[in-house]
């Protein structure tokens, strides 16, 4: 809200300030440049390209003064690059219940039953869309998900890109 505020104020302050008809047109397209590159940066706000090797950290900041609250990692992934995802002990998604265990190399599916739970161990099947690497998840083929990542205190997420080829995908975190 503040930032439109001040550009306009600028640009009229500016455009009082200088009268020739060429400094008015040289501020004026410095301004629209702006505006342009403004709406575009918010458009393509999580948008990102990885090239081989390349990663990205996203930062998690829990609202930990409200009484329920969560984090999420909202990721799609329009390629079939490979991408790990890193900085968790675990992984689960939304809706779902397997948890890929990253500290005990597990991937566990929860089977929830009238009056308990049972766990059941799946293999780390390379050649699923979502499988267990060293120090995160690993994710393959055109995925979207919804992550839960609610910590108490803020961390970072890490994803890069462990392919040969660039990844395009699209990643936020929503702090609620």
């Amino acid at each position: 809200m503040v930032t439109p505020l001040i550009f306009i104020i600028s640009l009229v302050l500016l455009l009082r300030r200088f009268t020739s008809k060429r400094s008015r047109k040289i501020i004026g397209f410095l301004y629209a440049s702006f505006a342009v590159w403004f709406v575009y940066s918010i458009l393509t706000y999580g948008s990102y390209t990885l090239q081989p090797g390349q990663s990205v950290q996203l930062r998690v900041y829990p609202n930990t003064d409200q009484l329920e609250y969560r984090s999420e990692l909202q990721f799609k992934k329009f390629d079939d690059a490979k991408l790990k995802l890193s900085g968790r002990k675990g992984w689960g998604m939304k809706d779902s219940h397997i948890v890929y265990n990253v500290e005990k190399q597990t991937i566990t599916e929860l089977i929830f039953l009238k009056d308990k739970t049972d766990r059941k161990d799946l293999p780390n099947d390379k050649s699923k869309s979502f499988y267990l690497e060293n120090d995160g998840i690993v994710i393959q083929g055109e995925v979207e998900e919804v992550f839960g990542v609610t910590e108490r205190k803020p961390y970072n997420i890490t994803i890069t890109n462990v392919d040969d080829k660039p990844a395009h995908f699209e990643a936020r975190v929503v702090d609620r």
